[in-house]
């Protein structure tokens, strides 16, 4: 009998901690640009979930009321990550499997979980710059890797 080969995946899930580095200078822009590097030259395709883009808008917007980035670096920002290829993939069972998760890893917000029920129905590898999310589920989710710098 033949054992079955594995074949290499071929998604890699990314959430806006990471994607947000690759766009704007911050602790850790370095390593997540390296990384997306690194994923491009493996072939892997980034995915996220349809809620990536409002996530990723929203924290840009965000870091301008603050005053971390000024409106025209904002602007820039958000057009160059809306220019990068990352698939938004909604497969069936996608939010019940999110909700789920965040019940079951006692989380108050459903949205960090979209990111990992995503890369569960997809089979795929999730990263993220989120600490807290990391610590969370890392016991139990060996798919998640944290970026670190």
């Amino acid at each position: 009998m033949f054992g079955r080969i594995k074949l290499p995946k071929a998604e890699v899930c990314i959430d806006a901690s990471v994607a947000l580095k690759l766009v704007v200078d911050e602790n850790g822009s370095a390593e997540a640009r390296a990384l997306w590097r690194e994923w491009a030259g493996a072939g892997l395709r980034p995915i996220a979930p349809p809620l990536f883009v409002f996530e990723c808008v929203s924290a840009l917007r965000r870091m301008v009321v603050r005053g971390d980035l000024k409106e025209p670096a904002a602007c820039l920002a958000r057009d160059r990550l809306l220019a990068m290829p990352i698939r938004l993939p909604a497969p069936a069972g996608l939010i019940q499997l999110a909700w789920d998760l965040a019940r079951g890893y006692e989380r108050p917000q459903v949205y960090d979980c979209y990111y990992l029920a995503l890369a569960e129905l997809r089979d795929a590898s999730l990263w993220t710059a989120d600490r807290r999310f990391f610590n969370a589920v890392r016991r139990a989710e060996p798919r998640v890797q944290l970026l670190q710098w």
